[in-house]
């Protein structure tokens, strides 16, 4: 029986009318939710490299931003024209493409950094990023035109990405004096084992054009240049959308997450149990993983499917990895190492199902920290994500211990 040892925690690396009253009746209700947007979300201040709170009150009116919150909590729009996105950045296959909204898979290196710096010049009225690290000059000059724009642009950011706590100190000059709206994530998730390592892009959430991008991808110039293996899913569909706005809006002011959120999305922290229970479905299962840290549960689902279980990690895993690594081996789960590009991804795929997201195979990342996955169900992407993974399985090489072997031919893939 394999004993699963348990190990010190590591880091997660990584408006006319006519007349003169009527007129006036607009003035006030423009004005109305002008102030109920000051007091929506509580701001660090525009972009000029402060990093000091400020609260509600204190929050300077934005009377251009097209966007506010009602009196119900929920966003209410300027009347934004609809129109079509830039077609040619959804390529691959698109599914549940009806009222319910469209998903699509997005994989680098082959997707480049298009259908994010798309999503950011199309947006009309709001765009929310939750960010671990953003470097991406193309991506920080998307969104301070976005705010010129009258755009309303409000970033989380991570405040101590890879201990470096004066990364969001670089991110937030590089938006100084724009009208970009930038605070750190809450404070639970700033401590040496806990991390906001969220990735995702909302664009006009409640607008019919709205957009949301999920996955494994940072803001950085290696996510999107070829360097590494990562995946996502971008979605137009309404409820995994407003799910993402709620954690969004939640992490904003501070609150807790409510149990919403969790009907549509795989969210940390409390991951764990869903991400187990995915693992130990019937059938193969085959999955990207860059961090292996302390979670026996995981493990021990993973090694339970024996050689039907397909596990693809970067080339030079670390000293605690490779003692899971050996225990995953002798259980029989075919273990294999890619070297380039750098497995960034998080995925796992079973018979049925389909897991994009930012969490890492961790105690820390499934129950610490703040992390967002979507679970799909489709044949069509299932088939999508499948036929990836295996591109890059046939270029790994086997891990056998200690060493890697020579590269396999004839994958095994089921």
């Amino acid at each position: 029986m394999v004993r699963w040892s348990q190990v010190r925690r590591e880091p997660v690396r990584r408006t006319g009318s006519t007349g003169l009253w009527s007129r006036l009746v607009v003035v006030a209700c423009a004005l109305v939710l002008a102030g109920c947007h000051v007091g929506s979300r509580v701001s660090m201040g525009s972009a000029s490299g402060s990093i000091t709170k400020q609260s509600a009150a204190a929050r300077p009116a934005q009377a251009s931003r097209p966007a506010g919150v009602g009196a119900s909590g929920t966003r209410a729009h300027a009347d934004v024209p609809a129109g079509k996105r830039n077609s040619h950045r959804r390529t691959g296959v698109v599914t549940n493409s009806s009222g319910t909204g469209a998903t699509q898979l997005l994989t680098e290196p082959q997707a480049g950094i298009a259908p994010w710096s798309e999503a950011i010049a199309d947006a009309r009225a709001t765009i929310d990023v939750n960010a671990y690290l953003l470097t991406s000059n193309q991506i920080i000059d998307g969104l301070r035109a976005a705010a010129a724009r009258g755009v309303r642009v409000d970033i989380i950011l991570a405040g101590n990405p890879y201990h470096d706590r004066s990364a969001p100190r670089a991110t937030m000059q590089a938006f100084a004096g724009s009208r970009v709206q930038l605070r750190l994530a809450p404070s639970r998730f700033e401590h040496d084992f806990s991390f906001d390592h969220a990735k995702y892009l909302i664009i006009d959430e409640g607008l019919p054009d709205q957009v949301a991008i999920l996955g494994s991808a940072n803001d950085t110039a290696s996510a999107f240049d070829g360097h590494n293996l990562e995946d996502a899913i971008e979605t137009t569909a309404p409820r995994t959308v407003r799910a993402l706005t709620e954690v969004f809006d939640a992490d904003w002011t501070g609150r807790q997450v409510g149990s919403g959120p969790r009907a549509q999305l795989v969210l940390s922290p409390g991951s764990g149990p869903t991400i187990v229970s995915l693992l130990r479905q019937r059938g193969p299962v085959a999955v990207m993983a860059e961090e292996l840290g302390d979670a026996p549960s995981c493990y021990q689902a993973l090694a339970a499917h024996g050689s039907r279980a397909r596990l693809l990690v970067p080339s030079d895993p670390s000293s605690e990895a490779r003692r899971y690594l050996r225990q995953l081996v002798r259980a029989g789960v075919e273990v294999r190492m890619l070297a380039q590009p750098y497995v960034h991804a998080k995925l796992i795929v079973t018979a049925s199902a389909v897991l994009i997201g930012s969490q890492n195979l961790s105690d820390v990342s499934l129950n610490d920290n703040r992390e967002v996955g979507l679970i799909a169900s489709s044949r069509a992407l299932h088939h999508q994500v499948l036929a990836w993974f295996n591109a890059f399985w046939v270029r790994a090489v086997a891990w056998r211990g200690s060493t890697a072997s020579t590269p396999l031919q004839g994958s095994s893939a089921p």
